[in-house]
Parts: structure tokens; C-alpha cells; sequence
């Protein structure tokens, strides 16, 4: 008769060890997978709502509004595109362009200045966006350009906006 050797249930040493050190790999796999993942939606969330880029959106907007509702007889430029001042109907009853808008760069911010014509006065000035790097101003016929770079040191933009001379 044979004597019935007894059935062990278990791991042994070699197999625990093994079964960690894959389940290791990967947990660690994973782990760099989320870590990466979070890292490239927080370059692109940086990318689409960052400083520069919400910067470039408010400045071209109010460069367009306030070009669209210009005189395109009553413009002036600086030599070197530095600033452009652009004359307007303060509201809709006026006969006469009575107002100019100047934008222009000073300190890394874009600004604007609102005036009066007769008598000439400043009434206020607006920083539109910061992190100005470069700014120049060209004009086309009744066409005005902008060409503005934002950089904030992490990231760097280049936007160019344009618009018509509506107004007579």
C-alpha cells in the first residue's frame, strides 16, 4: 500500500516573488501612463487658455472694433510702425470726426488711448493685454495691420489682426 502524501495549498517563495515583480511592472506602467497623460492635457490646456493666447484674442478684438469704426481719411502712423492713431465719430450724431483712438506699446503692455480732437485731449488710457514682445503697425489703402508677439516666457505667439476703415 502506498502511503497518500498530503496536498499543500499555497504559494511558494519563487512564485510570490515572481507575481510581484510582474504585478509591479505593471502598476508602474500604468502609473507613467496617467502621470504623461496629465502632464500633455496640462500643456494643452496651458496652450489654449494661457496668458499669451488670451492676450492675442482681447487685443485683436479691440484693435478690430475700434479700426472697423474709424474715419479712413483721418489716420496717422509713426514712421517706424510704433503706433497708429485712427480718428472716429464720437457717437452717431456727430457731423465731424470728433475723437481719435492711438494704439501703441510701452513697458511690454499694448495700450490704448482715447481722445478728443478740439481742443486735443487725452480722456483715458486702456492696457489691452501684456507680455508684448514686439508690435508694429502697418497700414494698406483703408486697411490697418497689426502684428503683435506675446511671450511670457513659457510660451510665445505671433498674432497678426487686420481690419477696414468703415466710416467716411
Amino acid at each position: 500500500m502506498r502511503k497518500k502524501i498530503p496536498t499543500r495549498y499555497g504559494l511558494t517563495l519563487i512564485e510570490l516573488i515572481v507575481t510581484t515583480a510582474i504585478s509591479a511592472a505593471v502598476i508602474t506602467s500604468v502609473a507613467f501612463v496617467l502621470i504623461d497623460s496629465q502632464r500633455c492635457s496640462l500643456k494643452v490646456y496651458r496652450r489654449i487658455y494661457g496668458d499669451v493666447v488670451t492676450d492675442a484674442y482681447v487685443a485683436r478684438k479691440a484693435f478690430s472694433a475700434v479700426i472697423r469704426k474709424a474715419s479712413k481719411d483721418g489716420f496717422l502712423m509713426d514712421d517706424s510702425g510704433n503706433w497708429i492713431e485712427v480718428n472716429y465719430y464720437a457717437d452717431d450724431d456727430s457731423a465731424v470726426v470728433d475723437s481719435y483712438a492711438r494704439f501703441y506699446e510701452s513697458d511690454g503692455n499694448l495700450n490704448l488711448e482715447y481722445g478728443t480732437l478740439e481742443p486735443d485731449e487725452t480722456l483715458s488710457v486702456h492696457t489691452i493685454c501684456g507680455n508684448v514682445s514686439e508690435c508694429v503697425f502697418k497700414t494698406a489703402g483703408r486697411s490697418a495691420q497689426m502684428m503683435l508677439t506675446l511671450d511670457d516666457g513659457s510660451q510665445a505667439i505671433t498674432t497678426v489682426s487686420s481690419a477696414f476703415m468703415h466710416n467716411q
